[in-house]
């Protein structure tokens, strides 16, 4: 999360302790480690995994998560990636609904874009290459475009 959801969306402001529920049971591993089991087959049980999209949050906004990234709270004491293939993570949840400013977070000095406008991502595919182009669908005003 970059804004709105820092205080819960896999982060919880970097608290370990809330679990996710199976089943209306919590599990053993807390919510920082649950984050990293997806992280961890995203990055190192595929090389074709390029990027992620997500929508939760009422903005923009684009990482490239890459080994070196800080992605942990200080004085974190549990088990750490340590091997990452690097992608994108794009969150596009800025659709129209009232927008969430950016949060403090400690890869917030990473975040390649961030816009709280009305955002349309658009995916154009070539062969292995994929274009991405971000627009506001309201102005038509580009708000990001890179590639894949």
């Amino acid at each position: 999360p970059n804004g709105g959801h820092v205080r819960d969306d896999m982060w919880y402001r970097g608290d370990n302790t809330p679990r996710p529920y199976v089943a209306g049971e919590p599990v053993e591993q807390g919510i920082i480690e649950r984050r990293d089991q997806l992280l961890d087959i995203m990055m190192n049980h595929s090389t074709k995994v390029a990027a992620s999209l997500t929508g939760d949050e009422h903005n923009y906004s684009l990482l490239r998560v890459h080994e070196g990234l800080p992605i942990y709270p200080d004085g974190y004491s549990g088990k750490k990636l340590t091997k990452f293939h690097s992608f994108w993570h794009i969150n596009n949840g800025a659709a129209g609904a009232p927008y969430y400013g950016r949060e403090d977070t400690p890869w917030a000095d990473y975040v390649e874009k961030f816009s709280t406008q009305n955002a349309l991502v658009l995916f154009h595919v070539h062969g292995k290459k994929i274009k991405v182009e971000v627009i506001n669908p309201d102005t038509l005003e580009k708000i990001d475009e890179f590639e894949i």
